[in-house]
C-alpha cells in the first residue's frame, strides 16, 4: 500500500496523462504511473489501465529488425535468403542473379 491516497482520474488528471503520453509515447502503464508520481499525482494502476484502454492510449513500440529466415552465414547459409523470401529488392531471383 502506498503512503499517498490515490485520486480519481478527473479532467485535470486525464489532461496530464494525455500530455505525458504525447510527450513520451513509449511509456506504458507502469511508466506513466511513475511519471504521474513524479508530478505528485497518485492514481490507482487498475484505474489508469481502464482509462488508457477507454481512451486507446498505448505505448508506441520501438523499432525491431526483421528476423532472418535462413541459416546464418557461419553455418553455410546465405544472408540473401531473407531478401529472396520477403521479395525485398536486392535479393536473388530464380536465376541466381
Amino acid at each position: 500500500m502506498s503512503d499517498h491516497p490515490s485520486r480519481p482520474i478527473d479532467e485535470e488528471v486525464a489532461a496530464e496523462i494525455k500530455r505525458l503520453h504525447k510527450r513520451h509515447p513509449k511509456l506504458g502503464r507502469h511508466g506513466l504511473l511513475e511519471a504521474l508520481k513524479q508530478s505528485a499525482i497518485y492514481v490507482d494502476l487498475d484505474e489508469l489501465e481502464r482509462f488508457m484502454r477507454a481512451n486507446r492510449i498505448k505505448a508506441k513500440r520501438g523499432w525491431r529488425p526483421l528476423r532472418w529466415l535462413g541459416a546464418p552465414s557461419w553455418l553455410g547459409g546465405s544472408a540473401d535468403v531473407a531478401h529472396a523470401n520477403l521479395n525485398i529488392p536486392g535479393g536473388h531471383d530464380d536465376d541466381g542473379n
